[in-house]
């Protein structure tokens, strides 16, 4: 094989692992399905039980890559681009491989300032890589909390904890990365530490009722193994 037949091989497997592999375009969105609160330099995770939105702040930019975590599932549904002034604008999103790691590119015909927003299928263990500074807000569903040892917390501690309008618990970090590189919140509801502790309670007196219970049986065969025993030594 000739030298240059090599070195178009190497360029080539180096384009490769730089700009990864492209996949279909995902059908957009509609953006009234979304909060748009117009925090500036602000990533915003509105949790679900089920599902996730998002919504990031994208400031004078051609391209939006959104880190796809372990798993590289291209885990984006509904995305939606809007500007300051609420207008929809077109855009592209692909699945990009760079040195192994997935990422969700979106593409904007020309310099992009707004609103990107999409969903992700998700649990109620959230976790999201930091790779860029900014703010972090994390908003919990309706009538869910975090912050018990034994059920699940925030990592790492918010630098703020408030209330919205509607009632739910939001988690804000400031600037978080690069000091951190993930932010994880276990949440439950709030009910569930009562719950939790009337399942102990029942298993407490359920363990002491059983230990009484076996105390008297066993109580009751020593007597009868005494008066057997004392016949015995009367013959």
């Amino acid at each position: 094989m000739k030298s240059y037949q090599i070195l178009g091989i190497i360029l080539l497997t180096l384009l490769i692992l730089i700009t990864g592999c492209i996949s279909p375009e995902i059908q957009e969105g509609n953006p009234q399905e979304y909060e748009l609160p117009g925090i500036i330099n602000t990533t915003i995770y509105y949790l679900n039980t089920s599902s996730i939105d998002v919504v990031q702040s994208v400031t004078n930019s051609t391209t939006l890559r959104i880190d796809m975590g372990d798993t590289g599932d291209l885990n984006i549904n509904n995305p939606v681009a809007v500007n300051y002034s609420g207008e929809n604008v077109s855009f592209n999103v692909s699945k990009e491989v760079v040195f192994g790691k997935s990422y969700a590119r979106f593409e904007f015909k020309s310099p992009f300032t707004g609103f990107v927003a999409f969903t992700q299928q998700d649990g109620q263990d959230f976790s999201r890589p930091l790779t860029n500074n900014g703010s972090v807000r994390v908003v919990l569903p309706l009538d869910f909390t975090t912050g018990s040892r034994f059920l699940g917390i925030a990592q790492p501690k918010p630098d703020n904890i408030t209330v919205d309008t509607s009632g739910r618990e939001v988690f804000i970090w400031e600037n978080p990365y690069p000091e951190y590189r993930v932010i994880s919140v276990k949440y439950y509801e709030k009910n569930a530490p009562v719950i939790l502790g009337y399942f102990f309670a029942f298993l407490f007196i359920t363990g002491v009722s059983l230990f009484g219970y076996y105390y008297m049986v066993i109580h009751k065969l020593n007597k009868k193994r005494a008066v057997m025993e004392r016949d015995i030594r009367k013959k």
